[in-house]
C-alpha cells in the first residue's frame, strides 16, 4: 500500500504523455495556423478529473477506500475517461 500513490502518479503521467503526444501529432498532420486558439481544450479531461475526485470521495466516505486512495484513484480514472471523450464543435 505504500507504493500505491507512486503507481497512481506513474499512470497519470503516462495518460498525460499519451494525450499530449496525440495533440502534437494532430497539429503536425493538420498544419494548423499559429493564430488558432491554443487555450481551448478538445476533450473533457478537467471535467473528468473533477467528477472522478467527487466519486472517489463518495466511495471513501462509504468505506470502500481510505480518503487519500479514493481521491487519487478517482482523479486518475476520471482523467483517463475524460481524455478519451472529444468535445464537439
Amino acid at each position: 500500500m505504500a507504493a500505491l500513490p507512486w503507481v497512481v502518479m506513474g499512470i497519470a503521467i503516462a495518460v498525460l504523455a499519451v494525450n499530449f503526444s496525440k495533440k502534437a501529432n494532430n497539429k503536425a498532420k493538420d498544419d494548423v495556423d499559429i493564430n488558432d486558439s491554443e487555450s481551448e481544450e478538445d476533450n473533457y479531461m478537467a471535467l473528468g478529473m473533477c467528477l472522478g475526485m467527487c466519486m472517489g470521495c463518495a466511495l471513501s466516505s462509504a468505506g470502500v477506500f481510505s480518503i487519500s486512495y479514493g481521491i487519487s484513484f478517482g482523479m486518475l480514472i476520471g482523467m483517463a475517461i475524460g481524455s478519451t471523450i472529444k468535445k464537439s464543435n
